[in-house]
């Protein structure tokens, strides 16, 4: 699970990424959604940027914006660019904040430890 604060176009590199990284291990049944932290007004944006990208991952924006119950109930730092989740039968087995090219491996390992 991943949330971004970013607007769609900033965060096309870390879609990219998770989009791959979901391929990579569909066999071992990885599987990824994006959160967008942004109201309704960013629903056009996320398309387009799905659309672009070739994604088929999941990915939404929060109905009522950052404001919503769901930042604080999965603990988010709402000053965050991103937070990358990844758990196994609901439980967070690491969390990364402001993940980018350069950190993104740290999440492909975990995500790979995981499925071990």
């Amino acid at each position: 699970m991943t949330f971004i604060k970013d607007d769609p176009a900033k965060a096309a590199s870390l879609v990219a990424n998770i989009q791959k990284l979901t391929d990579a291990n569909k066999a071992k049944n990885l599987r990824s959604f994006i959160v967008f932290q942004a109201g309704p007004e960013q629903g056009p944006a996320v398309k387009a940027l799905g659309e672009e990208k070739k994604i088929t991952v999941p990915m939404t924006v929060l109905p009522q914006g950052p404001s919503q119950a769901d930042i604080a109930r999965f603990k988010i730092n709402p000053e965050a660019k991103n937070t990358v989740m990844v758990y196994n039968r609901q439980k967070v087995v690491a969390t990364f904040v402001n993940v980018d090219e350069k950190s993104f491996p740290e999440v492909q390992k975990a995500a790979e430890e995981m499925l071990k």
